[in-house]
């Protein structure tokens, strides 16, 4: 059995990777302390189970995990978490493990011969869809900042860097993420993305568009009452509808 291991504290990671020694046929294939390495390296390979992070800098573990079960969808999570106990009974409830820190020997022992014994399960399709739903309603609910979205440029998934993001765009309820020279298509609603980088200074000029308000170069008036944004360094112009002009008005002042 492979093993990931993700944690952005070593003594975690060094913890774990010792503990797995006592266990025959098990093989750490890649440790990491930095969530975007880990990503980079996910999106590529396979592993049997994944020892996860959820709180770590520029990618939350709960937004690694749903890329790789949209991904690789026979692999099995194991969480590590601070959080409190009604957070952890909504994983345990949708058939995800974890580990609560400051974990135990006894605690960690459960959780690998759990693994052990599922290991030559594979998930049904609905299974999957289920705990793909299910990772998303936590996801969508857990409060955290993004530095770092994936995308797809085809069928090939990328990382993208917030501040690459010129503007998100809903064309036929697909959500396409516009950069300086490409445009890419989303995994996840417009509203993800707006909770998640509100602190990134993203703001929902229209229903359709979610813009980086860092790239602005400035807004010209329309006679409906509406106005048109303007990037510095692309052509691109996005709507600001007359229902925001306002909210946009007070974001600036």
């Amino acid at each position: 059995m492979k093993v990931v291991i993700v944690d952005d504290e070593i003594n975690s990671v060094n913890y774990i990777s010792e503990n797995l020694k006592r266990y025959e046929g098990v093989e750490v294939l890649k440790t990491f302390t930095d969530p975007v390495d880990a990503l980079a390296f996910l999106i590529r390979n396979d592993c049997d189970l994944l020892f996860l992070d959820i709180e770590m800098p520029g990618i939350s573990g709960l937004y690694i995990a749903e890329q790789v079960v949209l991904l690789k969808p026979k692999t099995k999570f194991c969480f590590i978490s601070a959080y409190n106990e009604g957070a952890l009974k909504a994983f345990e409830l949708n058939a995800l493990d974890y580990i609560q820190k400051p974990f135990d020997k006894e605690r960690f022992d459960i959780c690998i011969k759990r693994y052990l014994a599922s290991e030559n399960n594979n998930d049904s399709i609905s299974e999957r869809e289920q705990k793909t739903l299910a990772l998303s309603d936590v996801n969508q609910a857990v409060d955290y900042s993004l530095n770092m979205i994936c995308g797809y440029d085809d069928e090939n998934i990328v990382i993208i860097n917030i501040a690459d993001i010129y503007y998100f765009e809903v064309i036929n309820s697909v959500v396409y993420i516009h950069t300086k020279s490409n445009v890419y298509r989303a995994n996840k609603p417009l509203s993800f993305y707006e909770e998640k980088l509100k602190e990134h200074y993203f703001f929902k000029t229209h229903k359709s568009y979610l813009v980086n308000l860092s790239k602005a170069d400035h807004f010209s008036p329309r006679i409906t009452y509406t106005y048109d944004m303007f990037f510095k360094d692309i052509e691109d112009v996005v709507p600001v509808s007359r229902s925001k002009v306002k909210e946009l008005k007070e974001y600036f002042n």
